[in-house]
C-alpha cells in the first residue's frame, strides 16, 4: 500500500482541487469498516449537499462539503469541498448541473472504506439536457480521492437519472448495490427504479442491471432491513403518476435475485426505516408534511405514519398515526408546520431502541409582538418495546439552551436530518439543517446523542464555500 507523508498528502488534495486535511491517519491503522467511514478512522462522517454552489463563476454547478468525524463530533476544520472541478473526478462543472444534489454511502467496492455516492440528476449527456448522472467517489485514508461514472443504462433527454440514489445490499450476496430512480425508457415518461448490483470497481464495471416500474413519479428511495434477514428492503415514496397530489408508498423486498414488489402503505413523501421496538425487524416510518388542502391525504400541520415490521415484510395491521395534536407530541399542529418534512430513525439513548428526530421546518413561534414564521422545529420520539411512545418526548428549536443560534423567521430549522454515531460511543447522533439560516447561505448544527449539550453549527463558509448557496446548502445529507 503506497503511504503518504503529511506533506505530500496536503500537496496532493490541493492538486486534486480538495481542501487539506489537518491531520493524518495512522500508516498501520486497518480501515474501520464502518458506514459512512470515508477515512477509516473509525468515526463516521458527514457529506453535506451545496447542489446550488458556484464553481469557477457556473451558477448552481454544485458541490459537495464533506466533514469528518472525531471522538467529540463532527470537525468542520477537517473537511473536503468537492466539485466536478475537482482533479479525478469525472466530468467538469457546468452552470445549472446541480452536482451533489443526492447523496448517499456505501462500501461499494469492499475496501474497508465507505464510499460517496453523488448524484447529479441535471446533468447533461452529449446533447441530452438533464438526462443526469452518478458519481462514485472512492475513500481511502487520506479521505474521499478520485471517482467513477456509474453507467446510466438508458442516457436520454429529462432522464434526471440520479433523482434519488439508496445503497444497500438487496441481493444478500455481500456486495453492495444500488437504486437509482430515473424517468423510463425512450417514449415512456413513467419513472422507473434501476438497481445496480455490485460489486462496483475504479474501472466502472458493475454487476447486472434490473428496471422496475413503481407507478410514482419522482420516487424518493429508501433502504433498510424491515423483514430481518441479510437482504436490505427498499421503501419508495413520491407523487402520484401525472399529479402533484402525494402517492401511496410501496414496499420492495430485497431478493437474491433482486427487488419484488410488496405491499402498499400510506401516502408519503418522506421515510425512514428502524427498529424502533428491539424485535430485530426494521419499523418504516412515513412523513406526510402535506397540509389538508394542498393534499387531501394530508393533516392540518402534517402527520407520522408508522408501520411496524415483521418476518415476512410491512405488517398490514400494526400501523399508527401520529401529528402534532396527538398526546404527548409537543406542540400543536397549525396550518404549514410540515410535521414528517425530514425524518432520521437511530438509537439516540443507547437503550437499544431506535428513536425518531421528526424535522418540521414550517413551525413557527411568538405572538403578534415577536412572530417567527417557519423558524423551523425537531421532535424527538423514542422507541420502547411497545414501539414508538410519545412518552418523554422533546422538541429542539434555536431557541433550546445550549442549541446554537436563536429563532428567526424563515431559517426552517430541520428541514434535512441525519442519524448517525459519529462518535462510536454507541448512540446516534443528530445532524440537522436550516436552509435558510442567514438566508439565504443554510446551516448545519451537530447536536450529540441528538441533545443540545455540546451541539455545534456551522455554514459554508467553514467549508470552503461562498455564502450565496441559493438555498441549496444540506438539501441532501448522506454518513
Amino acid at each position: 500500500m503506497r503511504r503518504h507523508t503529511p506533506a505530500v498528502l496536503a500537496t496532493a488534495l490541493l492538486a486534486a482541487g480538495l481542501a487539506p486535511l489537518t491531520w493524518a491517519a495512522p500508516a498501520s491503522a486497518a480501515p474501520s469498516g464502518l458506514s459512512g467511514d470515508f477515512n477509516g478512522d473509525g468515526y463516521r462522517d458527514a457529506a453535506i449537499s451545496a447542489s446550488g454552489a458556484t464553481v469557477s463563476g457556473k451558477a448552481w454547478a454544485g458541490q459537495v462539503s464533506v466533514v469528518y468525524g472525531s471522538a467529540t463530533g463532527l470537525n468542520p476544520a477537517k473537511h473536503q469541498l468537492i466539485s466536478q472541478n475537482s482533479a479525478g473526478v469525472p466530468g467538469e462543472a457546468e452552470a445549472y448541473d446541480e452536482f451533489g444534489d443526492q447523496v448517499a454511502t456505501a462500501d461499494l467496492n469492499r475496501d474497508g472504506y465507505s464510499d460517496l455516492i453523488v448524484g447529479t440528476m441535471r446533468e447533461k449527456a452529449g446533447s441530452k439536457d438533464d438526462a443526469g448522472t452518478v458519481v462514485i467517489l472512492w475513500g481511502s485514508a487520506s479521505g474521499l480521492s478520485g471517482g467513477t461514472t456509474v453507467k446510466n443504462p438508458l442516457s436520454l433527454y429529462g432522464s434526471y437519472f440520479g433523482l434519488s440514489i439508496a445503497a444497500a445490499d438487496f441481493t444478500g450476496d455481500g456486495k453492495p448495490d444500488l437504486a437509482i430512480s430515473a424517468r423510463g425508457d425512450s417514449g415512456d415518461p413513467t419513472y422507473r427504479i434501476r438497481l445496480i448490483r455490485g460489486p462496483f470497481t475504479r474501472s466502472g464495471s458493475t454487476g447486472s442491471v434490473s428496471s422496475y416500474s413503481p407507478g410514482i413519479d419522482r420516487p424518493a428511495l429508501t433502504a433498510g432491513r424491515v423483514d430481518g434477514d441479510t437482504k436490505a428492503d427498499l421503501v419508495v415514496a413520491g407523487q402520484k403518476a401525472n399529479s402533484d397530489r402525494l402517492a401511496t408508498a410501496v414496499f420492495y423486498r430485497g431478493t437474491s435475485s433482486g427487488l419484488s414488489k410488496g405491499a402498499a402503505l400510506r401516502t408519503a413523501a418522506t421515510a425512514a426505516i428502524g427498529d424502533l421496538d428491539k424485535d430485530g425487524f426494521g419499523d418504516i416510518v412515513l412523513g406526510n408534511p402535506a397540509d389538508p388542502d394542498v393534499d387531501p391525504s394530508g393533516a392540518t400541520g402534517g402527520r407520522i405514519h408508522v408501520v411496524y415490521g415483521t418476518s415476512s415484510g410491512p405488517s398490514a395491521t400494526r400501523r399508527t398515526t401520529l401529528g402534532e395534536n396527538t398526546a404527548g407530541v409537543p406542540d400543536t399542529a397549525e396550518y404549514g408546520d410540515g410535521f414528517g418534512t425530514a425524518l432520521a430513525v437511530g438509537d439516540f439513548d443507547k437503550d437499544g431502541y431506535g428513536d425518531l428526530a421528526v424535522g418540521a421546518p414550517g413551525e413557527s413561534f411568538g405572538d403578534d409582538q415577536h412572530y417567527f414564521s417557519s423558524a423551523g422545529a425537531i421532535t424527538l420520539l423514542r422507541g420502547s418495546a411497545a414501539g414508538l411512545t410519545t412518552a418523554g418526548a422533546t422538541q429542539l428549536t434555536q431557541a433550546s439552551p445550549g442549541v446554537p443560534g436563536s429563532l428567526e423567521g424563515g431559517d426552517v430549522f430541520g428541514a434535512t436530518l441525519l442519524a448517525s454515531d459519529v462518535t462510536h460511543d454507541g448512540r446516534a447522533d443528530l445532524t440537522a439543517i436550516a436552509a435558510n439560516e442567514n438566508d439565504p447561505a443554510g446551516a448545519a448544527w451537530f447536536l450529540p446523542g441528538a441533545k443540545s449539550t455540546g451541539s455545534l453549527s456551522f455554514g459554508p463558509t467553514s467549508l470552503g464555500l461562498t455564502r450565496n448557496q441559493g438555498g441549496a446548502f444540506g438539501a441532501d445529507l448522506a454518513g
